[in-house]
């Protein structure tokens, strides 16, 4: 089982992009979503090798979108990582717990 702490910086603004890009999470829309946030380009080897690594883990899904284009999703094990972080940074600043799904 990975723990959050235990992936990269990246990996983790990965993660978080897959959750937050609403159309197609492929990797050029989560290259776009990034760059948007880094203040250097993301490389596209970076990119790749961080994806790759996080299939490896069982953090996210790799699918088929066309003949050269894959589409990344969370596995179960990636989505309750990035939730059990967010609850325990919703404590830590004394705001109320997030709720699966988004409910409130």
């Amino acid at each position: 089982m990975t723990i959050y702490h235990e992936l990269t910086g990246f990996q983790r603004d990965l993660l978080e992009a897959i959750a937050a890009v609403d159309d197609d999470p492929y990797g050029l829309a989560l290259k776009d979503y990034l760059d948007e946030r880094y203040a250097d380009p993301i490389n596209h080897s970076r990119l790749y090798q961080n994806l790759d690594q996080l299939v490896e883990q069982n953090l996210i899904n790799r699918d088929e979108l066309d003949a050269r284009t894959n589409v990344y999703t969370l596995t179960d094990a990636g989505r309750q990582l990035l939730q059990r972080q967010a609850e325990t940074l919703a404590g830590l600043c004394e705001l109320p717990r997030p709720v699966a799904g988004g409910a409130q």
